[in-house]
């Protein structure tokens, strides 16, 4: 099984409890991600690596009813939830769509889009250069394209990670680390990957969001997400001793995580031709 396929399957997974723990954080940041991009009524939206719609439903509002917004996972439970959450606002204006951006050939027109949005997925994709590629060929001359990665973890969401890595030790190795591909861990290589693959004009920003972690909630947090992938090789049996022993390890009632997200924007050389709208 492939890189890709392999975390599609992670994230179907977990897409029952994505951003239903009591810990929010994709929200908040996907609605960051519609504004950096900066988008604009009648615009038309990639969003790339969809999930549940954090970017999704506030791209759609933002374009309006004139505009439309594509949603594209691999991940068919992640769409699910994405399509349920957009018929329940009635955002006539958004769809989502099963496949591989890598693969955007196959699936869509060049030039179609005004923005192709890449929240939080770069890092988990055994070719990112690629992906920016296909990225730069789906949007029209003058369009952008938006994409926000998780920084290096600050200090407090490091040394609660070691503590989840030591108590599950009995039970599985590697359960603090998410599986990122590559870490694109820079501003420099944020930006050299966009310039690199046919983008111009790259602007990076670093935006700090607050998490909230209770004790009792952090097995379940680290379920619903990425780090999934490092739990699942716990046998089902010895789920309640692992979520045992780790909030026994936890000396904290309420863990209060910084996480810094790099926001990054950039153009594809051209003029854009923009369209009336009414």
């Amino acid at each position: 099984m492939d890189a890709k396929t392999y975390m599609a399957g992670v994230f179907h997974r977990a897409s029952g409890t994505y951003e239903r723990v009591g810990v929010p954080f994709f929200g908040p940041v996907g609605a960051e991600l519609v504004r950096q991009a900066g988008l604009r009524r009648g615009e038309s939206v990639l969003d790339a690596g969809c999930g549940t719609g954090a970017c999704l439903v506030p791209a759609a509002r933002a374009v309006g009813p004139l505009g439309l917004v594509v949603g594209l996972d691999m991940a068919p439970g992640m769409l699910s939830v994405a399509a349920t959450e957009i018929e329940r606002q009635g955002l006539r204006n958004a769809t989502v769509l099963e496949g591989d951006v890598e693969q955007s050939a196959i699936l869509l027109p060049a030039e179609r889009f005004d923005v192709v949005l890449a929240g939080m997925m770069l890092y988990f994709l055994p070719d990112p250069a690629g992906a920016v590629r296909s990225m730069t060929r789906l949007l029209r001359p003058g369009g952008r394209l938006a994409a926000s990665l998780l920084a290096q973890p600050s200090r407090p969401e490091a040394e609660l990670l070691g503590q989840v890595a030591r108590a599950l030790v009995p039970f599985t190795t590697g359960a603090g680390d998410a599986p990122f591909t590559h870490r694109l861990n820079t501003e420099r290589e944020l930006a050299d990957l966009l310039s690199g693959n046919g983008l111009a004009g790259v602007r990076c920003e670093e935006v700090v969001f607050e998490v909230s972690v209770e004790r009792g909630q952090v097995w379940d947090w680290l379920w619903s997400a990425a780090r999934r992938a490092s739990l699942e090789s716990i046998p089902p049996r010895l789920h309640g001793a692992a979520q045992a022993a780790l909030e026994a390890s936890l000396p904290e009632e309420v863990y209060v995580l910084p996480r810094t997200v790099r926001f990054a924007t950039a153009v594809r050389p051209g003029s854009l031709i923009r369209r009336r709208v009414t």
